[in-house]
């Protein structure tokens, strides 16, 4: 599938953070376009793709099936049926650990509006990059799933965790993920951030 590139370059300064053309982000990009989000419904939305990285599609298949997020162990646990992928490594798959206060993020999802359609995320991610000064270039539904597969690589997460958490094989993610080039003030604030979110201890 092609993600909308419209009339936007890359940004020439940041070539080495994408991943055929799918933009990965900084904690302080993230933080940047988190705050363009005026809609706390849109940015609980935005949170829980990147924390989990889902897909877009089994994002909305959470929506109608709130069962599959065990508020008790905290964990989302996807049947074969949320995976609607012909290419997809694993029949089921449990995403797990998530952070504290995934709870309350997912009951204001589920107490939201059913989350827009692929292409109108796709606009309002673009949408709100701009007005957050950033290039819009890359910003797309897959930018928050390549992006937390990209951090958990970066601060040291066992490839194997990843692949399982994220549903692929671990040749997926060593060609995608692990030549990323963060600074070491990137790579700190990646391990802070998901040291917060209870991803790695």
């Amino acid at each position: 599938m092609q993600y909308p590139k419209n009339d936007y370059s890359k940004d020439s300064d940041s070539l080495h953070l994408y991943v055929k053309d799918i933009r990965i982000l900084t904690p302080k990009e993230y933080e940047a376009l988190r705050e363009a989000i005026s809609k706390e419904s849109h940015r609980i939305t935005f949170d829980i793709l990147l924390i989990t990285g889902l897909r877009y599609a089994e994002l909305l298949r959470l929506y109608d099936n709130p069962g599959w997020y065990n508020e008790k162990k905290n964990l989302i646990h996807l049947p074969m049926e949320a995976q609607k992928k012909a290419k997809r490594r694993q029949l089921e798959r449990t995403i797990y650990p998530l952070p504290p206060m995934f709870s309350y993020l997912v009951k204001n999802f589920l107490e939201s509006r059913r989350p827009p359609a692929e292409t109108t995320w796709n606009k309002d991610l673009q949408r709100w990059a701009i007005k957050a000064g950033l290039n819009p270039f890359g910003m797309s539904v897959k930018m928050t799933r390549k992006t937390i597969e990209s951090w958990c690589i970066a601060s040291g997460l066992m490839e194997s965790a990843v692949c399982l958490r994220q549903g692929h094989d671990s040749l997926t993610s060593m060609r995608h993920y692990q030549g990323l080039a963060f600074t070491e003030e990137e790579t700190w604030n990646i391990k802070r951030k998901l040291t917060d979110w209870g991803l790695i201890r």
